[in-house]
């Protein structure tokens, strides 16, 4: 088949090479424009766009896809398949009808589980026992459109959105090539989603990102770590100071404190919660430092953790 490739970040340029070491051929690949990011204020390249570059395929990167030189550009592709992988942009009905095959998105969630922006985010902050992917057409419904296939993996603990993400590429390597040989055999058929088990998974802005000490048990806040801490930046306050957490563990402690309490015995930095646990902190971030180990932020910071005794409780 003759595929434009749809797909932004690292997850989508994965995808992106799958595809390439088959036999299918892509023509182009749409991405998101060009942003500029950290405090140069740098100009960065998607990682679909790079993967692109790297293997001579054109590039097209429109604010939007509604811009009708965009349709006639994609057009004149003649495509016979979009392939979406977290691309970031709506997608036009007239755009979804244009390829022979239409358009299909690979969405990261057991649909309709998790329909929307974040759904590997919310499996791991709700402690889904069974995530995976969904080979979808697309329709003009978000993520509503019937599926191809599911391909299931088990989530455990202590996984992350890093582990989760690579558990979803191995399930694309074993998967993924077969799916188009079928879909363009015409072998393969779609079924129609139960809107009665769909649920949604908002974008994860800033109300996701502060722990709330108060309000959520070891193990949801181990869970937003785990989920947002690489991409995001979980975090608390201590005496003011923004402090981001990005790894910890439960632990049964014995003892029972205060929500928020902050022990340092034996260079231990544990942290209680609402529920009589607690959990250990292994890596954390003072605003405008670099990660640390609990033990040395311990060394560095003792007597601000001794002057205020606990995280802040307050949301911000």
């Amino acid at each position: 088949m003759k595929i434009i490739f749809a797909g932004t970040p690292e997850f989508a340029a994965r995808h992106l090479e799958i595809v390439l070491r088959s036999k299918h051929e892509v023509l182009s690949v749409l991405t998101q424009p060009d942003r500029k990011s950290g405090r140069g204020k740098k100009i960065n390249f998607s990682p679909v766009k790079q993967t692109a570059l790297d293997n001579g395929i054109s590039i097209h990167q429109p604010e939007s896809l509604g811009i009708e030189k965009v349709f006639s550009d994609l057009k004149n592709i003649t495509p016979d398949l979009i392939l979406v992988v977290a691309y970031g942009l709506l997608v036009p009905k007239k755009i979804l009808e244009l390829p022979k095959y239409g358009c299909v998105n690979i969405h990261a969630s057991l649909l309709p589980r998790w329909r929307g922006a974040s759904p590997m985010e919310h499996a791991i902050m709700s402690g889904d026992k069974n995530i995976g992917i969904s080979y979808m057409e697309m329709s003009e419904g978000l993520d509503e459109g019937p599926v191809y296939e599911m391909h299931e993996c088990s989530l455990k603990e202590y996984d992350t959105l890093h582990t989760v993400e690579e558990k979803f590429i191995q399930l694309s390597e074993k998967y993924l090539v077969s799916f188009l040989d079928n879909l363009e055999s015409g072998s393969i058929k779609h079924k129609a989603q139960d809107e009665n088990k769909a649920t949604f998974s908002p974008k994860i802005d800033k109300k996701f990102l502060q722990i709330d000490w108060q309000g959520d048990s070891s193990i949801e806040i181990i869970r937003k770590i785990n989920a947002l801490s690489s991409k995001y930046g979980t975090h608390s306050f201590l005496g003011g100071k923004r402090v981001k957490i990005h790894r910890a563990r439960k632990i049964e402690s014995g003892i029972k404190h205060d929500p928020g309490y902050i022990s340092v015995k034996d260079d231990k930095l544990v942290v209680f919660c609402r529920d009589a646990s607690s959990i250990l902190i292994e890596q954390i971030q003072m605003e405008g430092k670099n990660k640390v180990s609990g033990k040395d932020f311990i060394a560095g910071y003792l007597d601000l953790i001794k002057k205020n005794g606990k995280f802040d409780l307050t949301i911000r």
